[in-house]
C-alpha cells in the first residue's frame, strides 16, 4: 500500500499529520496528498486500534413521526 508522490503546484492540497504521545514526544510523522486521507485513516484505524463512530442512517431520525 503506498501513498501517491507529493506534487505541489497540482490544485490539491497536501496534508501533514504529526502523531504525539501523552508526553508531547513525536510518535509519527505523515505527509500526503488529500486524495490518500481515507487510505491513511485506515490504515491508523489499524495501526493504534481506533475505531470510527458508525452514526447509521441519521434520515431515520424521524421515522417514527411517520
Amino acid at each position: 500500500m503506498g501513498f501517491r508522490k507529493i506534487r505541489h503546484n497540482t490544485g490539491e492540497e497536501i496534508f501533514k499529520v504529526k502523531i504525539e504521545d501523552t508526553s508531547g514526544a513525536t510518535i509519527e510523522n505523515w505527509v500526503f496528498m488529500k486524495s490518500d486521507f481515507g487510505q491513511w485513516v485506515n490504515m491508523i484505524e489499524r495501526k493504534f486500534g481506533i475505531r470510527k463512530k458508525s452514526f447509521g442512517n441519521l434520515d431515520r431520525d424521524l421515522d417514527w413521526a411517520v
